[in-house]
């Protein structure tokens, strides 16, 4: 992947497998980043790809997956946020990602931000999250107009 280009990077460590997984998501629009890992059901990742696959399904469709909680009254160690959503009436489309450490200063940690992507990409991102929900892979890349699965991860960033 080059530099200053948008980017998904999604590695699998064993975690009460094959029911619950932990994934470290390393995300950039070239401009911004943030990588944070969650623990989360094998069901829930082939959701997402299920839903990210079939994206968009009609006009101003949206789509989020939402981990954890930024309200400290629910104590969640973090917060992770995925929205697909349109952005126009032509179909162009984007991904906004959210993270929160839910840590206050100096260990504090947010981001937000957004990166555009066209429907065939975003469809190719959730084809990649159904496969990895196969627990036959470590890792998956996935940068637009290209996604590669690895079997072992690979430490590129």
């Amino acid at each position: 992947m080059r530099e200053n280009e948008s980017k998904v990077i999604v590695r699998r460590y064993e975690y009460e497998e094959p029911y619950h997984i932990q994934l470290e998501f390393i995300i950039s629009n070239g401009k911004f980043s943030s990588t944070v890992d969650i623990y989360c059901t094998v069901d829930d990742v082939r959701k997402i790809g299920e839903s990210l696959f079939v994206f968009p399904k009609k006009m101003n469709d949206e789509y989020s997956f939402v981990y954890g909680s930024e309200n400290p009254e629910d104590n969640f160690d973090k917060f992770f946020s995925l929205k697909a959503y349109t952005v126009d009436g032509s179909g162009h489309c984007a991904l906004q990602f959210k993270v929160n450490l839910n840590e206050v200063a100096p260990s504090e940690g947010k981001s937000v931000f957004s990166l555009l992507a066209e429907t065939s990409e975003i469809n190719r991102l959730g084809k990649l999250f159904i496969t990895f929900s196969k627990l036959k892979h470590k890792e998956f890349q996935w940068s637009g107009n290209r996604g590669e699965l690895f079997e072992e991860h690979q430490y590129i960033y």
